[in-house]
């Protein structure tokens, strides 16, 4: 049980830029910090947020990060690299 309390506090709740069949949604998931190796700006996403092709009520100047996990999978989610990796570091370092 005690294992299973401390991976709780490593999960952390990101906004994924999701695309199916080339429609960008957002969507709310829940990761576990502990499995990022790196976070770095995606700033192809931030050009089709700024050209109308992501969902109505983002703001035009909003940055998106690129997150990579241990398992090779990457993941694009709305925010600048330090916002979530300020994140991931609380949760880490408590």
């Amino acid at each position: 049980m005690l294992i299973q309390k401390n991976q709780n506090k490593q999960m952390i709740k990101l906004v994924e830029v999701a695309v199916h069949n080339e429609q960008y949604n957002l969507r709310e998931i829940v990761v576990n910090s502990a499995h990022i190796t790196s976070i770095v700006p995606d700033n192809t996403m931030a050009a089709n947020n700024a050209n109308g092709r992501l969902p109505e009520g983002l703001h035009e100047g909003q940055q998106f990060s690129k997150v990579s996990f241990i398992n090779g999978k990457e993941i694009v989610v709305v925010g600048t690299p330090d916002v979530v990796g300020a994140k991931a570091k609380k949760i880490i370092h408590g």
